[in-house]
């Protein structure tokens, strides 16, 4: 049986590698807001309450195509797998229930993910939009969307041993 293939996620040039404050932490409770679900690394949420009994814990929904981006956080959670049957990256998923961590996106950041976590154009290139979408997944289009908030653009495609990453620079 073929395991399932996760995003993947490269924090390449974000502010939050070296800003503590541009980091948050996050429990992704689905779409709904209230029932705890599994969520892929490179997907992003949208920050909402502070869960109950917390002081440094977001409640984590699913996007709207028009949210505002600084209201939205990329999910780029450390890969410690406690089933020793996931072995690559691509196996790894955020547990429902989790604490996870999110990074805010800033004009000039870059990151990188695999194709899993994004949706809309097949083949993603180097020029391709980004933007926010209905759910947690970036989408890729040829040109903008209306009504759909402009993330940023593919600025380089990039193959690593056995993934390729689209790395994308936030506007």
């Amino acid at each position: 049986m073929a395991k399932a293939k996760y995003g993947v996620v490269r924090t390449d040039n974000l502010a939050g590698t070296d800003v503590r404050t541009a980091l948050v932490s996050v429990r992704y409770m689905g779409a709904d807001g209230n029932t705890a679900a599994e969520i892929e690394n490179g997907n992003v949420v949208k920050m909402t309450v502070l869960v109950e009994g917390e002081r440094e814990i977001f409640v984590a929904t699913d996007v709207a195509a028009n949210d505002k981006l600084s209201d939205v956080v990329l999910i780029a959670a450390p890969e410690v797998a406690y089933d020793e049957r996931v072995r690559n990256l691509d196996e790894f998923i955020n547990e429902a229930g989790k604490n996870v961590r999110g990074y805010h996106l800033h004009s000039g950041d870059e990151f990188s993910v695999t194709k899993e976590a994004l949706t809309g154009v097949e083949a993603p290139a180097v020029g391709n939009i980004v933007e926010l979408a209905a759910g947690t997944k970036l989408n890729v289009a040829a040109s903008a969307t209306a009504d759909a908030t402009a993330v940023g653009k593919i600025i380089a495609v990039e193959i690593v041993g056995r993934y390729t990453y689209y790395v994308i620079k936030v506007d």
